[in-house]
């Protein structure tokens, strides 16, 4: 007879690698640095990446729990790599925008996800979220930054958006064709 309770074992296992990576990062650096300086980086990306794959053991909210965890370890690792390159200025106008813009188009799309049963549908509402409108964001995103710190710089994404919105149409097109009947 098998067993419907959820096991703990691969979260043990996956956490015990990320501990141990971890562990051998800051070794290495501190014995070469006598301080924990650029292994700070990969052990934030370390604890981000634990923090959004780990939810995936729970059994009955796996996408809920990930997304969650990315939602709430995105702003500490970003901030951590703002700090640690000496220059976090572009925190808040441009690394919190520009993941807030990702958390929401994440949402829309996990909702989105669960909702259509279509995968045609579900394909052209990703390529759209992704492809159109968090693309379309980044690039004003991006260009008032540029703008406000006085770089010139273009931002040239109109070719990528189109292309996605017309595969995102030509995907809704077809789901619309092998809807059942």
């Amino acid at each position: 007879m098998e067993n419907k309770q959820p096991s703990t074992k691969g979260i043990i296992i996956f956490s015990s690698i990320i501990l141990a990576i971890i562990a051998i990062l800051s070794i290495i650096n501190f014995s070469i640095n006598q301080t924990l300086s650029w292994s700070l980086y990969p052990i934030g990306a370390l604890l981000m990446i634990w923090a959004t794959f780990a939810p995936t053991d729970l059994p009955k909210y796996r996408l809920l729990g990930s997304f969650i965890g990315f939602s709430f370890s995105i702003f500490p690792f970003l901030y951590l790599v703002a700090t640690l390159s000496g220059d976090g200025k572009w925190f808040w106008p441009l690394a919190v925008p520009l993941a807030l813009s990702l958390i929401v188009m994440l949402g829309i799309f996990f909702f989105l996800f669960l909702q259509l049963k279509n995968k045609w549908y579900t394909v052209g509402a990703g390529l759209f979220l992704f492809g159109v409108v968090l693309n379309y964001m980044v690039g004003e995103i991006v260009t008032r930054y540029l703008d406000d710190h006085n770089i010139q710089a273009e931002i040239y994404n109109r070719a990528t958006v189109y292309s996605f919105l017309l595969a995102s149409i030509l995907f809704a097109l077809i789901g619309f064709n092998r809807r059942p009947k």
